[in-house]
Order: C-alpha cells, then structure tokens, then sequence
C-alpha cells in the first residue's frame, strides 16, 4: 500500500505536473543498484535509527526498496492515460489532488494492480535483508521459516514440501485475483493505433 500511494503520487507529478528528467533519472536508478551494494550501509542506517530487528524497519526497507520500479511502470503508463480527461475534471472545478484521487488513480488500476502483484512478489521473496535485519525468531518472514526447515546435516522433506506450500498460496490467491488486471497493465501502449 505504502509503495502504491507514495510510487502513483510521484509518477503523477513526473508524468502530468512537472516532467523532469532528471527526477525521473534519480527514481529509476534505484532499480540498477544491486541489493548487495547497499548491505551494510542499509545495515548501520538502520541500526543508527533504532529499527533493527524491528518491523518497521522490513516495512520501509522494502517500501524503498520497490518505490523505483514503481514509479518507472507508472509513469509511462500516465502519460498513456488522455489528458483531455484530466483538464476536463479542471474546467469542472476540480483541483489537482481531486484530479489525482477521482481521475488518475481510478485510471491506473491495470498499473497498479502490476505494481502490487510485482512489490509483493519482491518482498514476499526476499530473503537477504530479512536475514541480516531481522534476529528476534517472533520477527522472522516466511522465507526464513522456510530456510529454517533445512537441517545441516540431513533434511526432512515433509516438513519443508509443506513449508514451501504454504509460502506459495498467497502468490497464487494475489496472482488469481488480480491476473487480468495485471496482464491489462502490461499490455497498455504496447499498441498504437
């Protein structure tokens, strides 16, 4: 939710209010940074402001984490979206949180419901911070319950077979809900016409 709000708000002034490439260049250079690049300095951030081995400090991590592929989506698929429409809501009356909220947001359900299938299978699926953040066992995610289950020295393949079953059923209820949505989303502006 947190990476839907803040990603849409910011792609809406990237795409509609203030186009400014080098924002847009800042946002989406997050995606090419690798995750192992920013370990340790993510590390001692998050020691410093008091949120290791909290669940906060998962929240914002994977909220900031997710914000650049976000509003790299969102953004193209804005510009997609007629501004006719959007001046027609200002001759209206409305203003441009209200044009935001009641116009733009509605019409970018297909790439948000992309973004939430994709933000979620990131943090869902992520192992390395969770690992190095996260010590309290009452704090640990799935994943590392499931990592869990593997023994050193001989492993008992029930347990994890159930183990792994049980971190996939989510993903599949989210990805049945919301595959037309999503597919819908991939395929805006891949035709002109």
């Amino acid at each position: 939710v947190i990476v839907l709000m803040l990603g849409s708000m910011a792609a809406y002034i990237l795409a509609r209010v203030k186009s400014s490439l080098f924002l847009y260049a800042y946002f989406t250079l997050g995606i090419m940074v690798p995750v192992h690049t920013i370990l340790i300095p993510t590390f001692i951030l998050m020691k410093n402001f008091g949120l290791y081995n909290t669940r906060q400090g998962l929240i914002i991590l994977y909220a900031v984490s997710n914000l650049s592929l976000a509003v790299f989506i969102l953004v193209g698929f804005m510009k997609s979206i007629p501004k006719e429409i959007e001046e027609a809501a200002i001759i209206d009356g409305c203003t441009m949180v209200q044009v935001f909220f009641k116009i733009i947001f509605p019409l970018s359900r297909p790439g948000l419901s992309t973004i939430g299938i994709l933000t979620f299978l990131n943090c869902w699926n992520e192992y390395l911070f969770a690992y190095v953040l996260i010590s309290n066992s009452n704090l640990k995610t799935i994943t590392q319950g499931v990592y869990a289950l593997q023994g050193t020295y001989s492993t008992n393949y029930g347990p994890l077979c159930a183990g792994l079953t049980l971190a996939i059923i989510p993903v599949l209820i989210i990805y049945v809900l919301f595959s037309e949505q999503v597919i819908a989303g991939m395929c805006a502006g891949a035709v002109k016409g």
